[in-house]
């Protein structure tokens, strides 16, 4: 997961990557929380990196979007893989975010490190 804003929009941005699954709610559910109440119009999640999603992810989005709707915020996707995309259409959650595939939308090359790449 990288966390970064977006120097163009001042958009703050979630990137996930890999498996989605209830192992990783409570870390995903804590950085969308953290992340939205550190910007100050919302946020934009992309999920064209995510391998699979487990329908309890959808949940909490779900919380995420009712926490930011609450606060006067966004929650939107930039991006959806196709598993990340069939599963927020069959639970009828994908209508409820503003979805976006901006062809001009770059994600930033990784800052190299000496460790490996991050996660």
């Amino acid at each position: 997961m990288r966390i970064y804003s977006d120097p163009e929009t001042d958009e703050t941005v979630v990137a996930l990557r890999g498996e989605i699954d209830y192992g990783c709610e409570e870390t995903l559910e804590t950085s969308l929380t953290s992340a939205l109440n550190s910007s100050d119009h919302g946020i934009a999640i992309d999920l064209s990196k995510v391998s699979f999603w487990a329908c309890s992810s959808v949940k909490v989005l779900l919380a995420v979007r009712q926490l930011a709707l609450r606060h006067g915020k966004t929650v939107s996707l930039l991006a959806t893989s196709p598993i990340a995309h069939r599963v927020l259409e069959l639970t009828d959650a994908l209508q409820l975010f503003t979805t976006r595939t901006d062809a001009t939308f770059r994600v930033p090359p990784q800052p190299t490190s000496p460790w490996g790449p991050a996660l």
